[in-house]
């Protein structure tokens, strides 16, 4: 039997060959025990690459199909050496073991094409508002801040699981060691094993943001070889941060103190006696807006507040409350008077 799902191929595929990760066999299990057709359809694959003994099957579709005819062909000359049989019985035979080498014949072909087809590429892309929690083919998860987006391959394929970002997102990464997790960004590489941090890839932005929330990462300038990314790039580890120059190509680590980098994500802003400028910042990160700013002196203020689930709106009003400012929204930017 075949069937439809190549995602769910694959990770049956790697679970029988003893190469899926702990969470890519946490949802195959699932799957299987979803329905009897899923169970069968597993029994049929494990049946058939447990005969091969091999970790990868190869079939030549040409001779197979030669070997299926010769074996059709040779069914019409055959007979029993002990007892005759009827011709319609032996055309009931002939018949029965024909449609089972055909089944066999077109479960290996289909295992074959899995096997050896390339995935496709999917994206996922939030739009006005931050994205619900999604998974990735590995089990591992990702929230998108408004406007961001994600390009990631239907399966992973090979030995690294690689996708891109574009805009900001939160990533929690399943473990799997023997397969790294890389994310492009905007001409940064990010490579994991398994750990959760934030990325900030803006489109046209002069510098891409990548903070540590657990775990390890190496960051260092796309198209690099492990060995050189090894030297060059800045392994981070929980509480640090990278900033990338697109235009100068330098990487410089630093200590995360942005108490709110993750605000967009938690919908929690916190303040303590933070200059208006950096709370300007921390809002454009949250509201996906831009602050333009026509009184200098207000920018040196400082506030001391919590902003929880607000709207931008009512954060505006509660500023200009407090600081006797006017501020005024057009389209995805705030004027500052």
């Amino acid at each position: 039997m075949l069937f439809k799902n190549t995602k769910y191929k694959r990770l049956i595929i790697k679970m029988i060959q003893g190469e899926a990760s702990p969470e890519e066999q946490r949802i195959a299990e699932k799957w299987i025990a979803s329905s009897p057709a899923n169970r069968k359809i597993f029994e049929n694959y494990k049946g058939l690459l447990l005969l091969t003994g091999k970790k990868q099957v190869s079939y030549d579709t040409d001779k197979a199909w030669a070997r299926l005819q010769q074996r059709i062909a040779s069914a019409d000359h055959s007979a029993s050496p002990v007892h005759p049989i009827s011709k319609r019985r032996r055309q009931i035979v002939k018949y029965a073991s024909v449609s089972g080498i055909a089944a066999m014949l077109l479960l290996a072909i289909g295992l074959f094409t899995i096997l050896n087809q390339k995935p496709e590429i999917l994206q996922f892309t939030s739009t006005e508002s931050v994205s619900g929690q999604f998974l990735l083919p590995d089990g591992s998860s990702a929230i998108l801040n408004a406007h961001s987006s994600v390009n990631y391959p239907e399966w992973f394929a090979g030995h690294t699981r690689e996708i891109s970002i574009f805009g900001e997102a939160f990533f929690e990464i399943s473990h799997d060691a023997g397969k790294p997790f890389i994310v492009h960004a905007s001409g940064l590489d990010i490579r994991v094993v398994g750990t959760s941090f934030a990325v900030e890839a803006d489109p046209g932005a002069d510098f891409v943001k990548v903070i540590v929330n657990t775990g390890k990462v190496l960051v260092y300038p796309s198209g690099l070889d492990p060995e050189k990314a090894a030297v060059s790039g800045r392994l981070l580890e929980a509480g640090e941060m990278a900033t990338y120059s697109r235009e100068s190509g330098q990487i410089v680590k630093g200590v995360n103190d942005n108490l709110n980098f993750l605000s967009w994500k938690t919908g929690i802003l916190i303040f303590k006696e933070t200059r208006l400028s950096e709370v300007f910042k921390a809002l454009e990160s949250k509201y996906r807006v831009s602050f333009i700013s026509g009184n200098p002196d207000l920018l040196n203020q400082r506030l001391t507040a919590r902003f929880e689930k607000e709207s931008l709106d009512q954060v505006l009003e509660t500023l200009s409350l407090i600081f006797n400012a006017e501020f005024e929204i057009q389209e995805s930017k705030v004027l500052v008077r």
